[in-house]
Formats: C-alpha cells, sequence, structure tokens
C-alpha cells in the first residue's frame, strides 16, 4: 500500500507496518568491544553482564482506518527463571504461560518507552509473542489500547525511513 511520508513528502511504495529493533538499549549503547565482552546475542534472546536477560517481542498499535495494526519487533527484559523457560519453550507447540516484563528499548517518536511495564503472551510457534503494555498514563499504552490513524501509522514509519 503506498503512502506519502509526513516527513519527505515523497511517496513511497509500501506502508511500512513492521519496526524491528536490532537489540535492547542497554546492549545497542555498548561499544563494539564492550558489547561482545559484556553480551551474549542471539536472533530472539539477548544477556547482558550474565544478569539481565532480554527476549524479542511484539508490540502492536491498531490501526482501525486500515483494519490492520503497526508492530514494533521490540526488547523486553525478564527475570532470569523466565528467560530460560522461554528458551526451553520458544518453538514448542504449547509455548509458554504469560510472562511479567519491562520494555527494553525507546520506540522513537514516543518518549520514555523503556521500562515500561508489560506482559509477554505466546502466540504461535512461528510468530513473536505480543507485548501488552500494563495500564499506565503514558502515549504509548493509550496508543495501544484505543488504536492509532493511518495518518500517525505514516509518522511512526517516517521515524525510521529518514533516520
Amino acid at each position: 500500500m503506498p503512502f506519502v511520508c509526513s516527513v519527505c513528502g515523497e511517496h513511497h511504495d509500501e506502508r511500512l507496518l513492521d519496526i524491528r529493533l536490532g537489540l535492547p538499549q542497554d546492549i545497542h549503547v555498548l561499544g563494539d568491544a564492550a558489547r561482545a565482552r559484556r553480551a551474549w546475542l542471539a536472533d530472539d534472546f539477548a544477556v547482558l553482564d550474565d544478569e539481565r536477560f532480554f527476549v524479542r517481542g511484539l508490540l502492536e498499535l491498531p490501526i482501525p482506518g486500515l483494519d490492520d495494526r503497526f508492530a514494533y519487533g521490540t526488547w523486553v527484559e525478564v527475570s532470569m527463571a523466565d528467560f530460560q523457560e522461554l528458551l526451553r519453550h520458544w518453538h514448542d507447540e504449547e509455548q509458554f504461560a504469560a510472562v511479567g516484563c519491562m520494555l527494553a528499548n525507546e520506540l522513537e517518536p514516543y518518549r520514555n518507552t523503556s521500562g515500561l511495564q508489560a506482559t509477554l503472551r505466546a502466540t504461535a510457534p512461528d510468530r513473536l509473542p505480543v507485548v501488552e503494555l500494563a495500564d499506565a498514563e503514558h502515549e504509548l499504552v493509550h496508543a495501544q489500547r484505543a488504536g492509532i490513524s493511518v495518518h500517525r501509522s505514516d509518522e511512526l514509519a517516517a521515524v525510521v525511513l529518514h533516520r
């Protein structure tokens, strides 16, 4: 679905509805040498200093005007026990029970998203689990509950397209 970018005013051939963040924020900010020494990284799992544990989840914002959703492939921090359980059952048919977590990325253009409390829920063995934000007075929580406009989804995509 093509769209006109709200930042550059140019036509883009496809509407961007998914953003995948590469690393948890606290690992991303490390230099290459420190990252190699302090972090263990896999596609959907990461560990920092053998004491902080992260998994990737999908935080979805409904777009009623498109009958679709905008999604952040974001990282959440979980306890060591939950991390071990998730590692064991990530691709199982039964998967895992819901896990308490907190966002581990700043999801621009939203502010102060790292640390927001959430729940990680399994969906299917071939899909990332969903991140459901806990109730809080925060713009991102409101967006997840109420949905966003088509224009807002284009604005969110523009942040990525013009970095």
